[in-house]
């Protein structure tokens, strides 16, 4: 197996624990939170909706820095930064302080240290197999699907502080060691190229000439495809995040105990991890565009019945089919951002296209949260989710490749 591989394993792993307890595990707090300190669930949801939208606001500059001190350095400050954010949260005691350490810690950690770090290396080092490469990475969320149910186990047995301390020791423990593993392999890939660029190492790594555009952050912002895809893309994360955040919740509201809701948000998140592994390979093999069309018009027709079908036979089939177009888009929104755009400014353009996304990331939370309180039902917000969905299908429509004179590039892969 050739040593960049090891970049895709340690990152899907690092990632799988990373959203475990940063991302999908975060809504097992939820009821604990408007437990014991009485806040509404607009107000709690702000909390999540403020980190997307610090994720999206820092998105530039967070390409800017992997591009500038490269990824293995950004790894180890956005782990420890993470870490330190759960370590404050277990001594939260007011709204604001929730808002401070989710945004600026716990979220912003795992942007700098997981999300952007290790999607800039893989877009560089792979070309051939990036989709399939990006695929294998985006199952790390689906094989967090067991940890949901702990974080919740974990909330029941000792409380949410110390469960918050717990998360903290986990993400440093697993963390650190596999980010080790990519710095490692990462040096050695671009030492290889700077040392031997047309030689022997690129022969035994299979090379190939390929085709592909170079576009720079400025003639990338140009283009009518850089608006429709990060439209199409905002719109998709307002429903993905709206639902997720909620979805412990809704739950809970329907008679589920919160280690039972959370039990099934970590089913939801694992059955996503062969849509992951498998549209990532069909990327490569087909249109990446039309694949996703297919999987927003999914997305759409299961978040709808979600919203309605309030027995658990009924909801759980819909939740299946959601769970399989989530994972499926999560895997190849940064292979068609690659082959759009091209990998040489890919961590400024990727952080831009983070700040188009914001407006969804940031509503889709909220919207939930105030039609709840406004007709105690996730009816109204879910169907409102769904023709959201079909409306990013359209603008995936008219996301078409952008017109540009083609580079040639030698790669490896």
């Amino acid at each position: 197996m050739n040593q960049r591989w090891w970049i895709v394993i340690a990152g899907c792993l690092a990632h799988a624990v990373n959203s475990g307890l940063s991302y999908f595990g975060m809504s097992a707090y939820f009821p604990s939170f408007e437990r014991e300190f009485g806040w509404s669930r607009t107000a709690i949801s702000g909390a999540f909706s403020l980190a997307r939208i610090e994720s999206g606001l820092m998105g530039p500059l967070e390409g800017y820095l992997t591009d500038r001190l490269g990824p293995p350095r950004m790894m180890f400050i956005g782990i420890i930064l993470c870490a330190s954010g759960f370590f404050f949260l277990s001594l939260v005691n007011s709204l604001p302080t929730l808002y401070a350490v989710i945004v600026l810690g716990i979220v912003l950690g795992s942007s700098l240290g997981y999300n952007m770090p290790i999607s800039v290396a893989i877009a560089k080092v792979f070309r051939a197999r990036r989709s399939l490469a990006f695929g294998i990475f985006r199952m790390g969320p689906g094989l967090s699907g067991p940890l949901v149910p702990v974080v919740g186990w974990m909330i029941g047995l000792w409380g949410w502080r110390t469960a918050a301390v717990a998360s903290a020791l986990i993400l440093l423990a697993v963390g650190l060691p596999l980010a080790s593993v990519i710095a490692q392999t990462y040096k050695r890939h671009e030492l290889a190229l700077d040392e031997a660029p047309d030689s022997e190492v690129k022969v035994a790594a299979e090379p190939r000439i390929a085709s592909e555009p170079q576009f720079t952050l400025r003639e990338a912002m140009r283009t009518a495809s850089f608006w429709t895809l990060s439209i199409a893309m905002a719109l998709r994360h307002m429903v993905t995040e709206g639902v997720s955040v909620h979805f412990v919740i809704l739950l809970v509201d329907r008679g589920w105990s919160t280690e039972a809701a959370s039990g099934l948000l970590g089913v939801s998140v694992l059955i996503g991890a062969p849509a992951r592994l498998g549209m990532g390979w069909l990327g490569d093999l087909l249109d990446k565009r039309r694949l996703i069309m297919g999987l927003l018009f999914s997305l759409s027709f299961s978040v709808f019945f979600m919203g309605w079908a309030s027995h658990p036979y009924l909801f759980t089939p819909f939740m299946v089919i959601y769970s399989l177009a989530y994972g499926g888009l999560a895997s190849l929104q940064e292979p068609i951002r690659a082959d759009y755009f091209g990998t040489r400014y890919f961590a400024s353009i990727h952080g831009m296209s983070r700040s188009v996304t914001t407006a969804g990331t940031f509503m889709g939370p909220i919207i939930a949260g105030f039609f709840y309180d406004l007709t105690k039902s996730y009816a109204i917000p879910f169907t409102f989710f769904a023709f959201v969905s079909l409306l990013s299908t359209l603008c995936m429509f008219m996301a078409k490749p952008p017109a540009k004179r083609e580079t040639t590039v030698k790669e490896g892969i």
